[in-house]
């Protein structure tokens, strides 16, 4: 008995260090994940490790990834802060990632998910995301206005945030993540503004969230 504890320890031991180097050859550079250099600047509290997902209202991909979004925000450590950044990939993406700011400014908390009522009303109702018509500011703005007003909101509340700083702070952000970190996809996941992966980089969304989990164990 005094012998095998010793053999048993050294064992497990062995096996923590196989599955330690199965997963670093699985998740590989190139493969499942890619750098960005230099890194985009992080929102998260110093001391915190920042998940960002970057999508678009429009995306069949980004919908379906909804779930396993969820499923990573039940799971994930107190030290991990989400953020989420719309795509700004042209003129009618940028026109929707100022929805998405005016409606996460209507629901800061979530707690009428305004996020994913909008995601179900575009891809199960097939209700059509607000129209751009460029160079015709009013009437992009009247269509924001009706599209908010169709989930409850009054006008008073989508003018206030329409016409805020902090949306226009907001949406510069988000112009300069996607710019600086040179998406060309979403859904798309950036971890500690240094490491980009998404679905696209894997058959699939099943370990995607494991991906997210070793990106965080990598230097900054």
């Amino acid at each position: 008995m005094k012998f095998f504890l010793p053999m048993l320890t050294a064992l497990l031991f062995t096996l923590a260090g196989c599955m330690s180097e199965v997963t670093q050859a699985e998740y590989t550079e190139g493969k499942q994940y890619s750098l960005i250099d230099p890194p985009v600047a992080l929102k998260a509290p110093t001391g915190q490790h920042e998940v960002t997902e970057i999508f678009w209202y429009g995306c069949p991909h980004c919908f379906h990834l909804e779930p396993t979004i969820k499923d990573y925000l039940k799971t994930k450590p107190a030290n991990v802060f989400f953020n989420r950044v719309p795509g700004t990939l042209g003129e009618t993406w940028d026109y929707h990632a100022k929805l998405y700011y005016i409606g996460y400014i209507l629901d800061r908390d979530g707690a009428k998910d305004l996020h994913g009522k909008i995601f179900n009303a575009v891809h199960v109702q097939r209700r059509p995301l607000p129209r751009f018509e460029r160079g015709n500011t009013a009437k992009n703005d009247d269509n924001l206005r009706r599209f908010f007003e169709s989930f409850g909101y009054t006008t008073d509340e989508i003018n206030k945030a329409m016409n805020s700083m902090e949306l226009n702070s907001l949406l510069s952000y988000a112009r300069d993540i996607n710019t600086k970190s040179g998406i060309d996809s979403v859904p798309s996941i950036i971890v500690n503004g240094k490491y980009l992966t998404g679905p696209s980089k894997m058959t699939g969304t099943d370990k995607l969230n494991d991906v997210i989990k070793y990106l965080t164990t990598l230097p900054r």
